[in-house]
C-alpha cells in the first residue's frame, strides 16, 4: 500500500497510529489502487489514486459572545436592558465520500443550542453518471440565493441577513430529489422537496418546488460578476407557516419577533433576486426578495406580503474571495493572515392584515406590541464588521448590528420596563474548521 502525504502534524500522527496498529495488528495490505491520505485544513481524506473512491472527514466549531440591549433583550429577567451571552453556535462533523466513481454521498451531525439541539440533519445520496445533470435524493443542503448558498464559514457576517429569515426556500430539505447542471459559467437547479409537514386531514408528504439559475458574464481571476434568480412555491396545504426573525442577534432567550403567524395556509410563493460584483479585494452584493402567503386562521382570511434588500460592500486586503461557478456562492479567501472589513443596510416591508398577526410580536414575553395590529411594519438593519482570516482553519470575527422595528407600542411596558423598538448588539466569534 503506498501513501502519498502533505506534511503535518495531523498527518505524522495518522502515519504513526497506523505504525502502531501495524505493530499489533499485523501487516496491513490491499489489492487494489493505491491509497491517497490528504489532511489539507486539518481535516482526513482518502481517496483511491483513480478517485473512484473516497472518503472525508471534516467538522466545524463557532463558538459566539455577544452583548445586547433593546428588543431582542425584551425577555431578560430585567427586559431591554444590557444583556452578555456566550454560547456555541454550531457544533458540526460532516462525513462525505464517493463510491464507484459515479456515487457520491454524505451526512452531518450538527448541534445548534439555540434551536434544534443535536441532529443528524444531512443524510443523501448524489449520482453523477448523466452527462446532463448530477441527482442528489435525500436529506441535504439547499443552495438558494447568494448569501444563503454561501457556507456559514464563509458568509461575510457572522449571521446571514435578516431576509433568510422569512424565506422558506434556503430550508434545508426533510426529503427531496433535485438535478443540478453547472456550464463554465452558470448553473441550473431544479427540486421536488418536503419539510415534513402533513395536512391536518391527510396522511401525504407536501411537497414544495424550488428553482435556481445563477450566471457569471464576467469570470476571471481578478474580476467576477454574479447574477442570480431563486423562486420557491411551498405548495401548502393547510399547513402552518411563522414570519419572525431575529435580525441577526442569538442570545440563549432567542427572542424572535413574529410578524405574522398562519395556521392553515393554502398559497405561499417567493423569488429572490442576486447580484455580486468582485474586484480584487473589493466586493459589492446586495439581493431582493418578496414572499406572498394567505391562508385561514380559524375562519378569518390571513394573507402577509413581504418584501425587502439589502445592499453590502466588503474588501478584502491581500485576497480575493475563490467562486464555485457549479453552486453560484463565494467561498474562502484566496490567500490567508488576511483582513476583511465590511458593511451592509438591509430593509424589509412586512404587510400582514390584522387576522394574521398576534397580539404579542415577541415569541417569548407577553408586552411586545403593534401600535396598529394590522399595519405595516418596516424593518432598518445596519452591521459592520471585521474578519480575520488567520489561516485556513481559523477565522475571527467581531460585528456591531443595530436594527429598528416600526408600528411597535412604545407606550407599553414590562415589568416596570417601557417596550423598545430597536436593539443593537456586538458580537464576537471564534471559528475552527477542519
Amino acid at each position: 500500500m503506498k501513501l502519498l502525504t502533505k506534511p503535518s502534524v495531523l498527518c505524522v500522527s495518522t502515519l504513526l497510529a497506523l505504525s502502531s496498529f501495524c505493530a499489533l495488528a499485523g501487516t496491513v495490505t490491499t489489492n487494489g489502487p493505491d491509497l491517497v491520505v490528504n489532511t489539507d485544513n486539518g481535516g482526513l481524506e482518502l481517496h483511491t489514486a483513480d478517485d473512484a473512491f473516497a472518503f472525508k472527514f471534516s467538522g466545524k466549531i463557532q463558538l459566539d459572545a455577544t452583548r445586547f440591549d433593546g428588543l431582542a433583550a425584551a425577555s431578560e429577567n430585567k427586559p431591554f436592558a444590557s444583556t452578555t451571552d456566550a454560547f456555541v453556535r454550531r457544533g458540526q462533523l460532516k462525513f462525505e465520500g464517493t463510491a464507484f466513481s459515479d456515487w457520491n454521498y454524505g451526512l452531518r451531525l450538527n448541534f445548534d443550542g439555540n434551536e434544534d439541539g443535536t441532529d443528524v440533519d444531512w443524510v443523501w445520496l448524489q449520482y453523477n453518471g448523466f452527462d446532463f445533470a448530477n441527482i442528489t435524493v435525500g436529506k441535504y443542503r439547499v443552495y438558494y440565493g447568494l448569501e444563503g448558498a454561501t457556507s456559514s464559514s464563509w458568509i461575510t457576517g457572522m449571521e446571514r441577513p435578516a431576509m433568510y429569515d422569512f424565506l422558506a426556500g434556503s430550508d434545508d430539505t426533510n426529503f427531496g430529489i433535485r438535478a443540478m447542471h453547472a456550464g463554465d459559467n452558470y448553473s441550473l437547479s431544479a427540486q421536488i422537496a418536503t419539510n415534513g409537514d402533513k395536512p391536518d386531514d391527510g396522511n401525504n408528504d407536501i411537497y414544495g418546488y424550488t428553482l435556481r439559475a445563477t450566471y457569471a458574464p464576467i469570470l476571471e481571476p481578478d474580476q467576477i460578476l454574479h447574477l442570480g434568480v431563486d423562486y420557491h412555491d411551498a405548495n401548502p396545504s393547510d399547513n402552518e407557516t411563522k414570519l419572525q426573525s431575529r435580525f441577526g442577534i442569538r442570545s440563549d432567550a432567542d427572542d424572535k419577533m413574529r410578524f405574522a403567524d398562519i395556521d392553515n395556509t393554502t398559497s405561499d410563493n417567493e423569488y429572490v433576486l442576486e447580484a455580486g460584483y468582485q474586484l480584487k479585494g473589493l466586493r459589492l452584493q446586495s439581493e431582493y426578495f418578496k414572499r406572498k402567503t394567505h391562508g385561514y386562521n380559524d375562519e378569518d382570511y390571513a394573507s402577509s406580503d413581504i418584501d425587502g434588500y439589502y445592499g453590502q460592500i466588503s474588501y478584502l486586503f491581500g485576497a480575493s474571495r475563490k467562486y464555485d461557478v457549479a453552486k453560484g456562492r463565494w467561498k474562502k479567501p484566496t490567500n490567508f493572515n488576511s483582513y476583511e472589513v465590511f458593511a451592509r443596510y438591509e430593509s424589509i416591508d412586512i404587510n400582514a392584515n390584522e387576522a394574521a398577526t398576534k397580539k404579542n410580536i415577541d415569541n417569548n414575553v407577553d408586552g411586545v406590541e403593534a401600535a396598529v395590529r394590522g399595519a405595516k411594519h418596516t424593518t432598518n438593519e445596519f452591521t459592520v464588521g471585521v474578519n480575520y482570516f488567520v489561516n485556513e482553519s481559523i477565522r475571527t470575527s467581531l460585528n456591531y448590528i443595530t436594527y429598528r422595528v416600526s408600528n411597535i407600542d412604545t407606550s407599553a411596558d414590562i415589568d416596570g420596563y417601557a417596550v423598545k423598538n430597536d436593539s443593537k448588539a456586538v458580537v464576537a466569534r471564534l471559528q475552527y474548521v477542519f
